[in-house]
């Protein structure tokens, strides 16, 4: 089972790999002689449009050495191919890490109870957001969510992030989950056969959500799909807040360097208090792709059970959530670029 899982990963990450090569490259010597014709034209601006131009460029990159507030180079393009694929790479390895940890703690809760108490498994969260978001925020923005970066698209499209940029960092990000989930199905496989050979589990019925939680999230009765519904919409929107507030041009706490824990502690409080209806998911990627490595190890049709919820709730409470921080709290400092 885990020969054929990894080969069926391997192969997919090979086509996904060539994917994004074939997407980034250059498109051609027609882009090239008009990149030449811009940068003639634009040496040939009146100072007053270059230093329009560099106040505009001020706006969008902000502070290198502070979060990017919209995500990726400020000066980038979706045609730019080295720097849209750093950016890919930045939102797969930091995704990977949230899962492969986060879900790690999950694991060794379940399967060997080496984890006691839901917040101990909130703080390893917290510490998996906090490290994901310090390694790639400089060079993706770290969404290292597909409800973030819709949310990011909608309400704060910018230069360097805007629809254009949603599918290849979400593509990324569930490629990322679906990576740290894999890695985390190798190392638990037989403390999960051994789970479920103690418990009379069968991944394939109904029994089988007692194993697979540690893959995706599932709510269980008496939790209604409202209920759910809700709590998931709640939950991505009170995430999506704190990250758009926190990291607007006007906030002055974007310079004390503290947005990564704080943004880390909101996911581990809101897993404090939500887990226990929905395992607390808020994120598309998180939950689909290790549902995907579920699937192909055994899971089947459980594996999928209500995945829908976990999708159209987030990316509805993120939207939500972001409006909240940009239209209303910061409405008379938001400004367009």
């Amino acid at each position: 089972m885990k020969v054929r899982l990894a080969l069926i990963i391997g192969i997919s990450t090979t086509v996904l790999s060539n994917a994004f090569t074939l997407f980034a490259k250059t498109p051609g010597k027609n882009l090239a002689k008009v990149r030449q014709s811009r940068t003639s034209s634009s040496q040939r601006k009146s100072p007053l449009s270059a230093e329009e131009n560099d106040v505009d460029k001020g706006i969008v990159g902000f502070r290198p050495d502070i979060l990017t507030l919209r995500g990726g180079d400020a000066s980038a393009s979706p045609f730019i191919s080295k720097i849209l694929f750093r950016e890919m790479l930045a939102e797969l390895f930091g995704t990977f890490l949230i899962v492969f940890i986060g879900t790690g703690s999950v694991s060794s809760a379940i399967f060997t109870d080496s984890l006691v108490g839901l917040f101990q498994i909130a703080s390893v969260w917290i510490i998996a957001v906090t490290i994901a978001i310090c390694t790639t925020a400089s060079i993706s923005g770290a969404h290292l969510n597909p409800a973030i970066s819709i949310a990011f698209a909608m309400v704060r499209p910018s230069k360097s992030f805007n629809w254009t940029k949603v599918l290849p960092y979400s593509m990324s990000q569930c490629l990322g989950a679906i990576l740290g989930s894999w890695l985390n199905f190798v190392l638990y496989g037989s403390s999960i056969a051994a789970f479920e050979a103690k418990h009379g589990i069968l991944r394939g019925a109904a029994s089988g959500i007692k194993s697979a939680k540690c893959f995706g999230e599932y709510f269980v009765f008496p939790v209604t799909t409202t209920t759910a519904f809700l709590a998931e919409s709640i939950g991505t929107a009170i995430l999506a807040f704190v990250i758009f507030a926190l990291t607007h041009p006007k906030n002055d706490t974007v310079k004390s360097g503290f947005v990564p824990p704080l943004i880390g502690l909101t996911v581990g409080g809101l897993i404090s208090v939500l887990a226990p209806l929905t395992q607390a998911g808020f994120n598309p990627a998180r939950d689909f792709g290790p549902r995907i490595v579920a699937w192909f190890a055994g899971w089947k049709t459980v594996a999928f059970r209500s995945s829908w919820l976990y999708i159209v709730a987030p990316i509805v409470g993120a939207a939500f959530g972001a409006a909240l921080a940009d239209h209303v709290l910061f409405a008379d400092h938001t400004s367009g670029d």
